[in-house]
């Protein structure tokens, strides 16, 4: 405002009138660029990923970009290609694309996790005779007649 304000001509009313219409048309350029994206079919995972804006959205959903997965399996090189103009680097490429990939390791992860608690558990139940089947333990221990 300062700034504006500043501006031989300007008072610090035009400049707040400025910034006001300044917003108000980036919010109404954003709600309509947020319907074109959901007419695309771009996901709501996708537009609210970090360091990906609504316009980057809406120009990588028109080139077929619609979900996290597919902004995942692309290349930095090939996310810059798609986004001519901006002022977006290699590196920061490189950088949205492996955070659109950590789900993928999250699962991987996890899974292992799980696997793991499975063979302790297996490993428990042989170590003190235990199937982890409860039915299969009862027969074991019941007298045959």
């Amino acid at each position: 405002i300062e700034e504006l304000a500043g501006i031989e001509g300007f008072d610090e009313d035009i400049a707040e009138e400025l910034r006001g219409r300044a917003r108000a048309f980036i919010a109404e350029r954003d709600k309509q660029l947020d319907a074109e994206r959901k007419t695309l079919g771009v996901t709501d995972e996708l537009a609210a990923f970090p360091g990906v804006g609504v316009d980057m959205v809406v120009t990588l959903g028109k080139q077929g970009i619609k979900t996290l997965d597919d902004l995942a399996d692309l290349a930095g090189d090939e996310l810059l290609e798609m986004l001519p103009g901006t002022a977006m680097t290699e590196d920061d490429a490189n950088a949205i694309i492996m955070a659109a990939r950590a789900h993928w390791f999250e699962d991987d992860e996890q899974t292992d996790a799980e696997q793991t608690d499975a063979e302790q558990t297996a490993a428990d139940g042989a170590d003190t005779g235990d199937t982890g089947d409860a039915e299969a333990d009862r027969e074991e221990v019941t007298p045959a007649s």
